[in-house]
């Protein structure tokens, strides 16, 4: 539509989109800039009016609302279950209702696409060059998770240059951690005084979840009871007790006591059903901590170095006092002295108080640490359950239980 205008006024004659048209394009923007984000399934995660309006979220939506122009970073810290991502994602997302761009990565991830760019068979160079440069360069950055990355020197550089350049260019940015301590990382020098800073949540005693091998929240809700093929791969009746370890499991997750250890083979589903029990739980206002044995023992040792909040003794104590501990894969780890001992203490602890601990394991009983076979199967403290089914994910049978002869841990 053209505007009505005067002669010799300089809108004369100008060509106006109509409402319906102005509407249809901002909507196209909008879209454009979902897309662009990488928020994913976050893209509609809002906080309510009452949520945005006090505390910490107040500030940091305020930093969001800023204009582009002003140079500013802001520190965001917590707790897993304090709600940090579903803030950056209200961030994110209320940019981009204002037609304002965002770029939300977990950092994790963003090294995982920036290391599959540089290695492409062909054009890897450049694919590498222009993923770096939007990341580097985007008007508005979240990096969510940065503590939880591995601190190769690979990761610590690239992530080093991407962070000094949008320092001294003044871009806009969000670092998302557990605690203010990133020297792990290498990047506690940009943490300087000009930087905001917004705490959520408690230390870690009072986490809501907590996760050792990345079973996020996130991963964890894909894993229900309603989702578990308790007829098997294909329900083509390749199960052989997989109804009756679900309705264990389900019935245990109801109010769970004492112990319960799943065993089985690779693929039979013992990690679904643990997660579903463990997923039960947080929505009924459990603490509860998801742990791969492996993960959970590398992070124990890598506390020794840490202070305050993030230190063993802290992050021992609560996992010994949590709702419910998940420990799966028990048997996977590299048996020394030190991790046979600190298993021991952990779950010595918890059997002593029949605090509710779920196992998953593929290796049998006698073939683990005595001290923690005796307790996996004492009847008055706990249940054992054997999963038999075809592998999920091969279509094959299971791998037969490893009863390989246990060999003395080695020291270290």
């Amino acid at each position: 539509m053209r505007l009505s205008r005067p002669v010799g006024d300089p809108e004369f004659g100008r060509v106006q989109p109509c409402e319906c048209k102005r509407q249809e394009q901002e909507a196209r923007a909008a879209q454009r800039l979902q897309r662009l984000s990488n928020l994913g399934p976050l893209s509609e995660a809002r906080l309510s009016e009452a949520e945005t309006a006090v505390g910490p979220a107040l500030t940091a939506c305020a930093f969001a609302d800023e204009a582009d122009d002003q140079s500013g970073w802001l520190l965001l810290t917590g707790q897993a279950g304090s709600g940090r991502t579903r803030l950056c994602a209200e961030m994110a997302n209320r940019r981009i209702a204002a037609n304002r761009s965002a770029l939300y990565f977990v950092t994790a991830d963003l090294l995982d696409r920036l290391r599959a760019a540089m290695n492409a068979t062909s054009g890897g160079d450049f694919s590498f060059a222009l993923l770096f440069e939007h990341v580097r360069d985007a008007p508005f950055l979240i990096l969510d998770d940065l503590d939880c990355i591995s601190p190769t020197d690979w990761a610590r550089e690239k992530l080093f240059q991407l962070l000094n350049h949008r320092r001294n260019s003044g871009r806009r940015t969000v670092l998302v951690a557990e605690s203010a301590d990133l020297s792990g990382i290498g990047l506690q020098s940009f943490l300087t005084l000009d930087v905001e800073r917004v705490e959520l949540g408690g230390s870690t005693s009072e986490a809501r979840y907590r996760e050792f091998g990345g079973m996020t929240e996130r991963v964890l809700a894909q894993y229900t009871f309603e989702s578990f093929r308790a007829q098997g791969l294909g329900g083509r009746g390749d199960a052989e007790n997989l109804p009756g370890a679900k309705a264990m499991v389900e019935g245990w997750s109801e109010q769970p006591a004492g112990w319960l250890t799943l065993i089985g083979g690779t693929g039979v589903g013992k990690t679904h059903l643990a997660a579903a029990a463990a997923y039960a739980r947080v929505a009924a206002g459990d603490r509860v901590c998801f742990a791969v044995v492996p993960e959970l023992l590398d992070a124990l040792r890598a506390s020794y170095r840490d202070d305050g909040e993030a230190s063993f003794e802290a992050v021992f104590a609560w996992l010994k006092d949590v709702d419910l501990l998940v420990l799966d894969d028990l048997g996977a780890h590299q048996e020394t002295e030190w991790a046979s001992e600190k298993l021991y203490q952990l779950c010595a602890s918890r059997y002593l108080r029949r605090a509710p601990t779920l196992i998953t394991t593929n290796v049998a009983p006698e073939s683990l640490d005595p001290r923690l076979a005796s307790r996996l199967l004492d009847s008055q403290r706990g249940t054992v359950q054997y999963v038999k089914a075809k592998d999920y994910r091969t279509d094959q049978a299971a791998m037969v239980i490893n009863r390989t002869r246990r060999r003395s841990p080695r020291r270290g």
